[in-house]
């Protein structure tokens, strides 16, 4: 994370009690930084947490115009979905690209929090594309699995809630929208106490036996330190077991793209027609104008990786926010129809969830939350 310490303030803003270690930490609660790919960048990017906040504003994109829109409204946060940059800049100077962006925020005293992939797989905002577009949601439509850790403790029973605890609160025991989630399973420890030792339970020298509960939790791959040294904090034994071991899972609620089905029967050219209508765009369309279509996939940004799960999902046709070009044509060539609105045109509807999430810092004056229009990064020409 890069950090600026000033705490001036902005013209215009007005200084409050909240820190923007608040307003990140509202925005994680909201959507769990254990959800982002390992790839990704979440949370925080550039500032001092510590710093008293004089106002948010929140947009899709962390570009140089919306900074310079946060240092007008007289705030010091921009809130953004999509990060400053996926890999840190090597350096920070004046000019173009994430290091220009960040020098830019640093320099101002704005700090930079986004929520991205941590956001896409919130089951709200996989609901967003196809309750604009008048289609029921069915269920969710990525089958992929995700890599974690499964740690375990083994510990008496009456330590075991307490260390539940600890682990839930260093980021374990978190699946889909579900915290705290935990495997209990009873047995007998057994050991001989050391001369030097102080055993909780027994003498040293004497073999001793113990009821105990096994313990299992599961935690990315990122958190294990964190959850393993919780949980050896949280244990009453001078001595504590606490493995982990790399496992695959399945991704349960916490999916990309929904599966949902028209209202009633109708066609390719009827549903992107719908479609453009509502977002006000020209879509580009790979298929059959004349497919019969009553099952559709949504997928919100880029949702080419989504496409054979479209197949495997016997859908007609798959709403997207963009899709390669080759990867459209094969899935044409499949069977299934591609409508691609725009990567940010269905993602601008991700900005007010941004936006519910900072507001539920109790402290945070409503009026110092601003949230930029929606601009047309884009456009189509008519020609004549």
């Amino acid at each position: 994370m890069l950090s600026n310490r000033s705490e001036t303030l902005p013209r215009g803003g007005s200084m409050s009690a909240v820190r923007v270690g608040d307003v990140e930490r509202a925005v994680a609660r909201r959507f769990p930084l254990e959800r982002a790919e390992d790839w990704d960048r979440c949370g925080l990017l550039a500032g001092d947490p510590d710093a008293l906040v004089t106002g948010v504003v929140l947009a899709l994109d962390p570009t140089m115009a919306a900074i310079e829109q946060a240092v007008a409204h007289g705030a010091n946060v921009l809130v953004t979905h999509h990060p400053a940059f996926l890999k840190a800049p090597q350096w920070l100077t004046p000019g173009r690209g994430s290091a220009g962006v960040v020098f830019s925020a640093l320099s101002q005293g704005v700090a930079l929090i986004n929520a991205h992939t941590n956001l896409d797989r919130d089951s709200e905002a996989q609901r967003l594309l196809p309750d604009l577009l008048g289609l029921t949601p069915l269920k969710p439509l990525e089958r992929s699995t995700m890599a974690m850790s499964l740690v375990t403790v083994f510990t008496p029973l009456v330590a075991a809630e307490k260390i539940v605890d600890a682990m839930s609160g260093a980021g374990a025991g978190r699946v889909g929208d579900y915290d705290h989630c935990s495997y209990a399973g009873s047995g007998t420890g057994r050991y001989i106490p050391g001369p030097k030792s102080d055993p909780w339970s027994g003498t040293s020298g004497i073999a001793a036996e113990a009821s105990e509960v096994r313990v299992e939790m599961v935690a990315p791959r990122s958190r294990v330190r964190g959850v393993i040294a919780a949980a050896v904090a949280a244990h009453p034994y001078e001595e504590p077991l606490v493995t982990a071991s790399d496992v695959v899972i399945s991704r349960n609620s916490a999916r990309l793209g929904m599966v949902c089905s028209t209202a009633n029967p109708t066609t390719l050219e009827a549903l992107v027609k719908h479609a453009a209508t509502v977002f006000g765009v020209t879509p580009r369309v790979w298929g059959d104008r004349n497919t019969p279509v009553s099952r559709v996939a949504t997928g919100t940004g880029s949702a080419g990786s989504l496409i054979g799960d479209a197949l495997s999902a016997g859908v007609q046709a798959l709403v997207a926010g963009e899709v390669r070009y080759h990867d459209a044509l094969d899935a044409a060539a499949a069977g299934l129809a591609v409508i691609e609105l725009g990567h940010d045109v269905t993602e601008w509807p991700l900005v007010d969830l941004l936006e519910a999430a900072v507001r539920t810092v109790a402290e945070l004056d409503p009026k110092d939350v601003h949230v930029l229009p929606a601009t047309a990064g884009w456009w189509t020409p008519e020609m004549k």
